[in-house]
Parts: structure tokens; C-alpha cells; sequence
């Protein structure tokens, strides 16, 4: 046979990596066959799930037999609680909350048996190894049994392979288990790139026109105050630089809002102690100088504690969009436009609603003001990132937000985030 001059680091090397404690290896531990050492790295991983203490639920009805199962695991060493049943309900509340680790199923009992145990666990949702362990059975049904999904079967009358069937079950159940976890993360990383590839392009098309847009007509005003100075006609020209100014105001607040696009997706959360109300006053008054801000009357509501632990930029981000789509979207038939903000806090939760009494929202437009450069107004001059923004920032916090609007009446934005007054991270 073939021989592996594998020195003693190495295979010290492989138990750690198997199990993170330390081992006692074989005497001569150089040199091993293909077999043994096949054997050595089962045996490290046996040595792994020993350790635990393992939920076994039987079904069986001959006591004789699960006394037979209870001596060769302990003779194996192998630590273990047994819950054994021999009915259909028994099964059942054994599933919901003794919570097995392994099942170990007769194929026959007089109210029951492993065919119709074995469907209830697919159909509840129980993935934890299914091993037959049965009298005499035929090579058909054996196959059969593995086939509808049970994990191995072990006759009665050769019990001393039970304790390597249900090590090797647990090891491939935990295999299957991150394969599968690595083909969701996959699954999502490819959602996650269509959803992004997918804003490339909108992104590169609608960019280009916001930044240009601004651009061309500072540049066509320029042009025009320059023939008009030529010919010594300076009466507009204040006005063309009012025209020039709410242009530039234009192209900064789309950088600004590209800006805040490009931090929020790549930059970590950073969690810090927050005064909500302070932030809040804070962004009205940094909006002060927007058109009709001071037609905005606001009214700020705390229910708990002001200072809550969240991501200062992020909550920033989000509060100056939805004052500023308030004070934008307001309605100037109204007497008095109203804002009402009312935050909830909790230990692990924040909660805030912005109620506005502005022009409203289409009901068929606000499944889709959240997409990237809507705009579901023709009174919209901003880039349609706004909301957007918004949502991607929730989205980044794990939290939730939803809107209700009527036309006329006013729009609300609810926001659930998962940070709170004890949200220390």
C-alpha cells in the first residue's frame, strides 16, 4: 500500500482544523496507509461530536431494544439523551420540543411506523438525520428508505454500526447544511449584482443628464448676460444670476445626493449616541433657506428617551430627505402646512412617522416613488434620488419603511429601524 510521510505537526494540524482541541494521536503517527489515515480523520471528527451531548429521539416499542441502542453508544462513549415514543403523537411532541439532534426509527410498530415518521418530518420541516434501525428488511425497501430521504439504515442484529451511522449522518447533514447556506449567500450576492448592474445603467444615463442639465443652462445664461452687457444692456442681469444660482443649488444637490448614495453602500455602520430631537431641529434648520421652509410649521413629538444608539450619518441622511420632500411637496392652497414627526423609542427599536398635509401621492405611484430617479410630481426639480436614498439607507440599517398617501390630503412614511436606547453595538 501506499504510504504519506506525514510528520507529526501535520497531522496535529488537520485535528485542529477538524476540531480546535487538542488530540492524542496513534502511536507511529509518520506513516499511515490511505485507509488509516481515512480512518484517523473520521475518528477526529467522532472525537469532535462525542463531546456533545446528543438529542437521540427513538421510536421504538420494545424496551429490550432501547436498552441494546444505550449500550453500545455509551460503550462508544459517546454522550446522549434518549426520548423514546411508540405513537404518532408522541412522535410529534417529541419533534416540537425535546428537539432532536437524531432519530433512530423502528420500520414497524403496531400504531406506527418509519415510512409515515419519516413524511412527517419532510413535511414540518425537521432536517435532522433519519436512521432505520430494524429487524431483517429486504435490499428493496432498504433502497427505498434512502431514497424517500432517510439517511442510513442499521439492523438490530448488527447494532455495533450505529454509533459510525449516526457520526457520519450528523457529518453529512453539517455538509449539506453549508452547502446550502453557501448556495443562498451565492444566490444573493447574484440578486445583488442584477439589482446593481441594473442601476448602473439608469444610474450612468440619469446622472449624466442631472449633472448636465444644470451645466448647459448656466452655460446658456452666461452667453446671454454676454451679449447683453456688449450691448450695454445690464437691467436682467440680476435676474440671470438668480436663474445661475438655483442651477448650481441644483448640481450640488445632486452630487450631494450621489454622495450619500455612494457612502451609504460602502461605508460601514458606525454606532453612536444619538439625541433624535436635537438631530431633528438640527436638519430643519439647515433646510431654513429652501423655498417655502418657512410656510412649513413643525411639530416634533418624543415618546421615550431622546438618545437612542444608531449610525449618525445614515439617520442624518434619511431625516434631511423626508423634511425636505415635506417642505418641496407642500401644498400652497392650504391656509398652513403642517409637518408632524413622532418618534417612538424602544430598547431595540426605533420607530418614527412623518406626517405631511402637502399635495399627496397617486395611490398607483407609491409602490414606485421608492425606485431609482422617480419622480412622482411634476413639481419635482431634485434628481429622484431622494426617496431612493432613503430606502437603501433603511435597507442598510435592516429596518422597514412604508408610505401612505392621498391626493390632496397628505403623505405618511413610517420607519421601523432595529436600533433603540440600549442598542450599544
Amino acid at each position: 500500500m501506499k504510504k504519506h510521510p506525514l510528520v507529526l505537526c501535520t497531522h496535529i494540524s488537520l485535528a485542529y482544523a477538524i476540531h480546535k482541541e487538542t488530540i492524542c494521536l496513534p502511536s507511529n503517527p509518520c506513516y499511515y496507509t490511505d485507509h488509516q489515515f481515512l480512518c484517523f480523520l473520521i475518528n477526529v471528527y467522532a472525537m469532535k461530536t462525542a463531546r456533545e451531548n446528543l438529542k437521540i429521539l427513538i421510536i421504538e416499542d420494545m424496551e429490550d431494544d432501547v436498552e441494546l441502542v444505550k449500550r453500545v453508544l455509551t460503550k462508544e462513549g459517546i454522550p446522549f439523551t434518549i426520548y423514546c415514543v411508540d405513537q404518532r403523537d408522541e412522535y410529534l411532541k417529541g419533534l416540537m420540543e425535546f428537539k432532536p439532534n437524531v432519530i433512530l426509527s423502528d420500520h414497524s410498530l403496531p400504531q406506527f411506523n418509519s415510512v409515515e415518521a419519516l413524511e412527517i418530518c419532510h413535511r414540518i420541516g425537521v432536517d435532522v438525520p433519519f436512521i432505520l434501525v430494524t429487524g431483517t428488511v429486504s435490499e428493496e425497501f432498504a433502497v427505498n428508505c434512502l431514497k424517500n430521504g432517510a439517511d442510513n439504515y442499521v439492523l438490530k442484529g448488527n447494532l455495533s454500526r450505529l454509533p459510525s451511522a449516526i457520526l457520519n449522518a450528523l457529518k453529512q447533514r453539517e455538509i449539506e447544511k453549508n452547502r446550502k447556506k453557501a448556495e443562498r449567500e451565492l444566490h444573493k450576492q447574484n440578486q445583488i449584482l442584477v439589482k446593481v448592474n441594473n442601476e448602473l445603467d439608469r444610474f450612468v444615463y440619469s446622472v449624466s443628464h442631472n449633472l448636465r442639465s444644470p451645466l448647459m443652462s448656466v452655460q446658456g445664461l452666461l452667453n446671454i448676460a454676454r451679449k447683453e452687457v456688449e450691448q450695454n444692456s445690464v437691467a436682467r442681469l440680476n435676474e440671470y444670476f438668480d436663474m445661475m444660482d438655483a442651477s448650481i443649488d441644483k448640481l450640488d444637490n445632486t452630487l450631494k445626493e450621489i454622495l450619500d448614495y455612494s457612502k451609504n453602500a460602502r461605508v460601514d455602520i458606525e454606532i453612536g449616541s444619538i439625541n433624535v430631537k436635537e438631530m431633528l431641529v438640527a436638519c430643519i434648520d439647515k433646510l431654513k433657506y429652501i423655498t417655502g421652509a418657512d410656510q412649513l410649521k413643525t411639530n416634533i413629538i418624543i415618546d421615550g428617551s431622546e438618545s437612542i444608539y444608531c449610525d449618525f450619518f445614515r439617520l442624518n441622511v434619511i431625516f434631511i430627505n423626508l423634511i425636505s420632500n415635506a417642505i418641496n411637496y407642500r401644498d400652497i392652497n392650504k391656509e398652513t402646512n403642517t409637518l408632524l414627526i413622532t418618534v417612538r423609542t424602544f430598547p431595540y427599536k426605533t420607530s418614527l412617522t412623518f406626517q405631511d398635509n402637502g399635495i399627496g401621492i397617486f395611490s398607483d405611484l407609491k409602490d414606485k416613488v421608492f425606485e431609482m430617479f422617480y419622480r412622482a410630481s411634476d413639481r419635482s426639480n431634485g434628481s429622484g434620488l431622494g426617496l431612493y436614498i432613503v430606502k437603501e439607507t433603511i435597507d442598510k440599517l435592516e429596518g422597514k419603511v412604508s408610505i401612505d398617501s392621498q391626493i390632496g390630503i397628505g403623505t405618511t412614511v413610517e420607519i421601523d429601524i432595529p436600533f433603540g436606547v440600549n442598542s450599544v453595538r
